[in-house]
């Protein structure tokens, strides 16, 4: 298993950690195990791409990765055997990652390394280990082979167990500045750049995966969103079974993108019904925002926003996606009195 590392032109922010992990690099000072930890489309994957990058580059050893070297070149192409990756299977409908994957995982790590100075092997996401897979990787995470590192990428560090977090040092990733992420887009050619980099929220993949058609896409979904929160709760029902159609690897994004939407409408909700003066992310759709402002500020908020979390708490546990969105939309219709 080997996975495609991008080149360092792809992260943007972050110039706090990523300086810490190049000097650690250089002290050959860097951790056996990284735990790190943000929203999605932060950063985290590209990061820990890098490093495996850095950790091997021939042309800047133990510094910033050149990009364009042979073992750059090996590992971008996801051909270099000493950087391994470890995901769910995307033909399997569980989205975890089984105990077996990660004793093989195990298994090579116990090998010569083939060329690289450091084998990497990348975690994504680390919560997808079942529990009993997240037991057998204990030992080996806390006393890997010599030469070996683990970088584990999470989404909800808290859902991870205590003596996984134990073993790994965190790095914490947070929000990227929209006008950093506007002048990067800009750099890539994306057109709507301030557009994308308000609603990207301090996650440039956010803006990234809003790009092109993403936008109409988002409205789209808001209109159809709307609709069914007005409608009956047939309707609730026929929305979320076609939000969950297919195998979970394709439906988990619709509701990644449907819950991410409803945050941003709770949001423009305390905007509007606090007073604020900060610009809507829904602009275009001021008349229902206003409209939902009058049935839930202040009260229903919490309510909703306490939805919005059970239904993501569901999703890790691997819960119905159908099950998790019908209760979150139940509940949020209840707040509105419907």
């Amino acid at each position: 298993m080997t996975v495609a590392v991008r080149t360092r032109d792809a992260l943007v922010g972050h110039e706090r950690v990523v300086t810490k992990l190049w000097e650690a690099m250089a002290a050959d000072r860097l951790h056996h195990a990284y735990l790190f930890e943000g929203p999605k489309g932060v950063g985290k994957r590209t990061l820990a791409s890098l490093v495996a990058l850095a950790a091997n580059c021939e042309a800047a050893p133990k510094g910033r990765p050149c990009g364009v070297c042979a073992t750059c070149k090996s590992i971008g192409e996801g051909t270099h055997p000493d950087v391994i990756e470890l995901v769910p299977d995307p033909k399997k409908a569980s989205g975890t990652i089984p105990v077996a994957d990660v004793r093989e995982v195990i298994r090579q790590a116990g090998y010569r390394r083939y060329a690289a100075r450091r084998r990497v092997v990348i975690i994504d996401p680390a919560e997808a280990m079942q529990e009993a897979a997240a037991n057998a990787l204990l030992k080996t995470l806390e006393e890997p082979p010599n030469g070996t590192g683990f970088l584990l990428v999470s989404h909800n560090a808290s859902s991870l167990l205590p003596t996984i977090r134990s073993r790994c040092q965190r790095v914490r990733m947070g929000a990227v500045p929209a006008r950093d992420i506007e002048r990067w887009l800009e750099r890539k050619g994306v057109e709507q750049a301030p557009v994308l980099s308000r609603l990207a929220l301090g996650c440039p993949g956010r803006a990234l995966a809003l790009s092109g058609d993403g936008l109409a896409q988002r409205a789209a979904m808001r209109a159809e969103l709307l609709a069914v929160l007005r409608g009956t709760v047939d309707d609730v029902f026929q929305f979320s079974q076609r939000l969950c159609s297919g195998n979970r690897s394709a439906w988990s994004k619709r509701v990644d993108a449907l819950l991410a939407l409803f945050e941003e409408l709770l949001r423009d909700v305390v905007v509007l019904g606090s007073g604020g003066r900060q610009e809507l992310l829904n602009e275009d759709a001021r008349d229902d925002v206003t409209g939902l402002a009058r049935r839930l500020y202040p009260g229903g908020v919490e309510t909703c926003a306490q939805a919005l979390q059970s239904c993501r708490d569901d999703l890790d546990v691997y819960v119905s996606g159908r099950l998790a969105v019908d209760a979150m939309l139940c509940r949020v219709r209840q707040a509105l009195g419907r």
